[in-house]
């Protein structure tokens, strides 16, 4: 079977790009005198030293996303480092150019801080409590090998999905509610069927009550991250026979699997116990509320040079308690600062009282968290510092890529003399107007890929075997897409005629993929006035590129970069 791991292909680019860079770094130790670096470091750039621990950690990393197929020689670990030394260079350039003092950037390291802070919250209050048992491991197993198909009916708010709730005890239908539910057709039309999933496909929320139901069954309305679902369980497949060497086999991922879903399911109760536990100023949320109805713009504007939300709010008013709990308590003064630090496309969300004081509880339950990680004794203050500091580099380092973006400037004549010298490079690909169908076993696979060559129906085997829910519902249809686009199974499919089928091809692990051709368009020349969008980008990524090179061959340069490469190459560690 072809294999395509996408995670090596992605890994195998940023090697080769990598290297290209490194090339760099190796002249670099040859043109200036050597400095005496601190013990343990293995390169320097302005004011950042990279230790032995950082670049070993980084190469970890890589070794991994190439999926464990590179060698580690010089030229692999030089590349990896060089990658380090480029992007602390960009942060002392935008240090420099005070990129971050800039009211925007300083909006966006406060978000950063309270995200690594609620991490670390859930780390020690939540996650480390967690237990995952064999049990946990053999229900993921069962999911794994269990397709379920439902229906739901989704509303944004529980009074609403009360609301449906009682419909239905007094008779009402999916498929009378449906069309007043949703907007998707499909949904609308088919009593909010969502087809056939399986494990780790829907909502955690979801998937534990449907796996907990029996065909026929409703359920009352279960929350998730997106609102409210009644579902209603239609049928269930289930794998005939679970070995104990397939679950011995794929034990190690199932943990990992139900290690996340269990964390997941403690985030969610931890929330439901802290905020059903507050005591609340109802009367306090109502004219809250009101204020809010009153001036919308207000409570939906942004403006990165505040501290807090600009509600009109009187100062009497600030410390007026919205909800107390063991000691914490949180004012309307501490929700002005909890909404300006909640992004406007969520608030916009709060459309009525009911996602309004949804929205009120999250921004309590966080301050209440961020309390009580602020004052956690055992908390590693210089970890958590560190992660905040990388994480922000990063934000500087896309403010960077900006910068060079708005130093490109390309013209008419650039764009017709790419054209003229290089037509054949615009000329249109083959398209493969295409079909997917998606398998979490390889034998699944290769059985459901030969019954089709022998004319089963596509539909019904998709229905019945494919996986995601998403490409069951739009009938596995992808769309008709350049050859190109298929990655390194490209070539497989290139002689595939309309009405063939291609693979099983392995993209990653436990993901198997066949693909039916609806139909093909062949490669063909095209006119400039056709090819002029896609010469202009590629003129245009061309001159980027040459640009970024030389500025961070500039910036090198500036901020003394420099690579022990002897130390590099004696470093030694356990992957």
């Amino acid at each position: 079977m072809p294999k395509c791991n996408q995670d090596q292909r992605r890994g195998f680019r940023v090697a080769v790009t990598a290297l290209v860079l490194a090339m760099w770094g190796l002249s670099c130790v040859a043109d200036r005198d050597e400095p005496v670096l601190s013990e343990g470091v293995v390169a320097t750039v302005g004011s950042f030293e990279i230790s032995d621990r950082h670049f070993t950690n980084q190469l970890k990393r890589f070794y991994l996303r190439t999926g464990q197929a590179v060698n580690l020689n010089e030229e692999v670990r030089l590349g990896v480092l060089d990658a380090r030394i480029e992007r602390y260079a960009i942060v002392e350039y935008a240090r420099e150019q005070g990129w971050d003092r800039e009211p925007d950037a300083l909006y966006n390291r406060a978000l950063i801080e309270r995200k690594v802070l609620m991490e670390a919250y859930q780390r020690h209050f939540i996650y480390d409590l967690v237990e995952v048992t064999e049990s946990h491991e053999r229900e993921v197993f069962r999911r794994y090998n269990t397709t379920l198909r439902a229906s739901h009916l989704f509303a944004e708010t529980r009074r609403d999905a009360d609301s449906l709730y009682n419909l239905l005890q007094n008779g009402a239908t999916f498929e009378s509610l449906a069309p007043s539910v949703f907007r998707d057709p499909e949904l609308a039309s088919s009593g909010g069927d969502l087809g056939y999933f399986s494990l780790d496909e829907m909502d955690i929320a979801f998937e534990e009550q449907a796996y907990s139901m029996q065909p026929g069954q409703i359920s009352a309305p279960v929350k998730t991250s997106r609102g409210y679902s009644i579902i209603k369980l239609t049928e269930v497949a289930a794998a005939p026979m679970l070995t104990e060497t397939e679950f011995a086999r794929r034990r190690s991922s199932l943990r990992q699997v139900a290690r996340a879903q269990q964390e997941e399911l403690a985030t969610r109760a931890d929330i439901r116990q802290v905020t059903s536990a507050m005591d609340w100023n109802e009367a306090g949320i109502d004219v809250l509320w009101e204020l809010i109805s009153e001036n919308s713009s207000l409570y939906q504007a942004h403006n990165p040079e505040l501290n807090e939300l600009p509600l009109p709010v009187d100062d009497g008013a600030r410390d007026v308690v919205l909800a107390r709990y063991q000691g914490f308590r949180f004012t309307v003064g501490d929700f002005l600062t909890e909404a300006y630090y909640t992004t406007p496309a969520r608030r916009a969300q709060a459309s009525g009282f009911d996602q309004f004081r949804e929205q009120l509880e999250g921004m309590v339950y966080r301050s209440y968290a961020l309390g009580l990680i602020n004052n956690y004794p055992s908390l590693d203050r210089a970890f958590i510092q560190g992660s905040i500091e990388e994480t922000f580099y990063g934000y500087l380092f896309e403010r960077f890529e900006g910068y060079i973006d708005q130093q490109v400037r390309v013209d008419e004549a650039q764009v017709r003399a790419a054209f003229d010298s290089y037509p054949e490079e615009f000329a249109s690909p083959l398209h493969l107007e295409v079909a997917e169908m998606v398998f979490t076993s390889e034998s699944t696979a290769e059985r459901v890929a030969e019954r089709l060559r022998q004319g089963a129906s596509f539909e019904e085997q998709l229905q019945e075997y494919g996986a995601p829910v998403e490409s069951k519902r739009r009938q596995g249809y992808i769309g008709n897409l350049p050859v190109t686009e298929f990655g390194a199974i490209g070539p497989a499919l290139r002689d595939v005629q309309a009405g063939e089928y291609a693979g099983p091809f392995q993209i990653a692990e436990d993901y198997y993929l066949v693909l039916r051709v609806l139909g093909r368009t062949e490669s063909r020349a095209l006119s400039f006035r056709e090819a002029e969008p896609q010469v202009r980008d590629y003129v245009f990524r061309t001159r980027r590129q040459q640009q970024r090179t030389a500025k961070i061959t500039e910036l090198k340069s500036r901020y003394n970069a420099y690579v022990d490469l002897q130390r590099l190459n004696t470093l030694s560690f356990e992957l």
